[in-house]
């Protein structure tokens, strides 16, 4: 892989990784289209970087939800169960952890049929077509709830069907959110949240498979800096955007292209 290439797939996964145009359809798009094919090493380094962008971007939120979940089994010698929900980020913080289950039960469920799923278009454009209908639901929704533990495990539940390329992870999360009743920017919040734990334990996984010395050649490199760069300015973007309640127009971009994507694999 030469560098212009390695940019070029950097801004690719920064931009698709976090507007709800799935960055999964992306990649099997290029894979069929351009004979597109990377590295495991490479893959882990541009979705390392788009991690470490929601990161940095929300990292007072990072270090309350580390904090809480230490501080929880401290305080439960304390004061039992309570623990567990002594205060609204405490709250918050175990709602992540318990809506990331659905994605791990799923994820297992599924790492057999992973690679099929990746080689069929034709599930890509359908799955696109479904991302563009969760988003243009939410064109009248303007909710004022905040996260509950209900809410919480339908949006985890959402999160899991983005294991199918084409169902965007930050698209039907947030939209899962709005329509039971949540806030926008909260449901925006949480989404991003709930992001670092699922992309985080893939992430670790896969880094565990490939020697330390395959991660960092300059390709990968460049491939890091490109995704974590474009990753932060594109979370920028995104939250703008769903403050000004335009999330819903990205169902134009993923209806054309789900429709393109089903019209050329019928041909």
């Amino acid at each position: 892989m030469d560098i212009i290439q390695a940019i070029v797939l950097g801004i690719v996964q920064g931009i698709t990784e976090w507007l709800p145009v799935s960055s999964s359809a992306h990649l099997v798009i290029l894979q069929h289209l351009f004979g597109y094919g990377n590295s495991v090493a490479f893959d882990i380094m541009v979705h390392g970087g788009t991690l470490l962008a929601v990161v940095l971007y929300f990292w007072r939120d990072f270090v309350m939800l580390l904090r809480n979940l230490v501080f929880t089994f401290v305080d439960i010698f304390k004061i039992g169960r309570k623990a567990f929900y002594r205060d609204e980020d405490r709250m918050m913080t175990w709602y992540i952890v318990l809506a990331t289950v659905p994605i791990v039960i799923v994820g297992l469920a599924l790492q057999d049929y992973i690679e099929e799923i990746f080689n069929s278009l034709l599930l890509v454009g359908v799955a696109l077509l479904i991302t563009g209908f969760w988003l243009i639901s939410t064109a009248r929704k303007s909710g004022k709830g905040d996260v509950t533990l209900k809410t919480a495990m339908w949006i985890g539940l959402a999160q899991s069907a983005a294991i199918i390329p084409g169902i965007s992870r930050s698209g039907s999360t947030i939209s899962t959110g709005m329509l039971l009743g949540v806030d926008k920017a909260r449901a925006a919040r949480f989404s991003f949240l709930l992001s670092i734990p699922a992309i985080g334990g893939a992430f670790a996984l896969e880094l565990l498979s490939i020697p330390a010395h395959d991660m960092f050649s300059l390709p990968n490199i460049v491939g890091f800096i490109a995704s974590f760069t474009v990753g932060l300015a594109t979370i920028h973007f995104l939250l703008g955007v769903i403050r000004r309640g335009k999330f819903y127009l990205f169902a134009l971009y993923c209806w054309a292209l789900g429709t393109a994507v089903i019209v050329y694999s019928l041909l």
